[in-house]
């Protein structure tokens, strides 16, 4: 199957979102029953998987994503010295001492990710059953809207937006960031159990 996307104007090309965008809302001209055809089951299937996977890029602090960082160079190093093996390859004596220490990196990591995995699943379970009302509205926003914005980039654009309704309603002092909010659901939760 070949899809052209029309270009007008100067566009060159149209990067991969709105790409996917197009193709699906032409989908879903085309063949209106697509659209909300997932049965409840599989929609918190879904939710629960993603979820968690979104959350799971926040829950992790500055140190743990350089811990895991180094654990993935050595897992990487000890796949290297075991395909090696696996091929008919013969260690020295040096290589053999690296893959044996290596596999406790290696047993380290998948650890950590079961960790990380199990957090961010505790963090996001009720949002799971109850999930946020989608993005619906994307017009201008009026008093009525409000909208997140992080505290870096709202300190940033302080004086350019100062009294836009969007940025005034919702203050990021409550939620200072999303990192922050997964990771205090974590807390939470631990603190629950």
């Amino acid at each position: 199957l070949r899809v052209y996307l029309p270009l007008r104007g100067f566009a060159d090309s149209l990067n991969l979102s709105v790409a996917t965008a197009l193709v699906l809302h032409q989908l879903f001209l085309l063949e209106p029953s697509l659209e909300g055809s997932m049965n409840e089951v599989e929609r918190r299937t879904l939710r629960k998987k993603w979820f968690a996977k979104l959350a799971q890029q926040r829950i992790l602090s500055k140190k743990q994503k350089k811990e895991y960082h180094k654990l993935q160079v050595k897992h990487r190093q000890y796949q290297e010295l075991e395909q090696i093996v696996e091929n008919g390859g013969v260690l020295d004596v040096s290589q053999t001492a690296k893959l044996v220490r290596l596999k406790g990196a290696s047993q380290q990591m998948a650890e950590l990710e079961a960790e990380f995995q199990r957090q961010a699943e505790q963090a996001v379970a009720d949002l799971v059953d109850n999930p946020p009302a989608p993005l619906t509205d994307m017009r201008r926003a009026d008093e009525h809207r409000t909208c997140f914005v992080g505290r870096n980039t709202k300190n940033k654009h302080q004086e350019d937006w100062k009294g836009m309704a969007a940025t005034t309603g919702f203050h990021t002092n409550d939620v200072p960031s999303t990192a922050d909010y997964f990771r205090s659901r974590v807390i939470r939760e631990s603190s629950d159990a």
